[in-house]
């Protein structure tokens, strides 16, 4: 397992607990009942976890696009580079023999070159 998946893997686990946490002091200071603590803990839990899997887990492929580009890209064609999204892009566009190509992640660790 490479390091950036562990760090995935590490948000995907520690930073719904982390907020789970939080609401629970938070309501603690409140003076809420133990059922109201935990009913408040859970969904803030759930929430976390429903937005941190998917970014968790795109930023681990874009960092796998960012590790392979080297082994699959020519220097000309990295200088034309390209990202199609803000946040942790999977797919890049880049030109090849004047034409216009992606690098995008495979899903399993690495990077292909096509746009298909």
């Amino acid at each position: 397992m490479r390091f950036h998946h562990a760090l995935a893997l590490l948000a995907i686990v520690a930073l719904p607990l982390l907020a789970g946490v939080a609401v629970a002091i938070e309501a603690g200071y409140r003076r809420v009942p133990a059922v109201g603590v935990v009913l408040s803990a859970l969904p803030a839990m759930g929430l976390a976890l429903i937005v941190i899997v998917p970014v968790a887990s795109r930023c681990s492929a874009s960092w796998d696009v960012s590790l392979a580009m080297p082994r699959l890209l020519a220097p000309e064609e990295r200088r034309t580079l390209r990202h199609t999204s803000v946040l942790c892009p999977t797919v890049y566009r880049f030109r090849r023999d004047g034409r216009g190509e992606c690098l995008v992640s495979d899903g399993d660790g690495g990077a292909l070159v096509g746009c298909g």
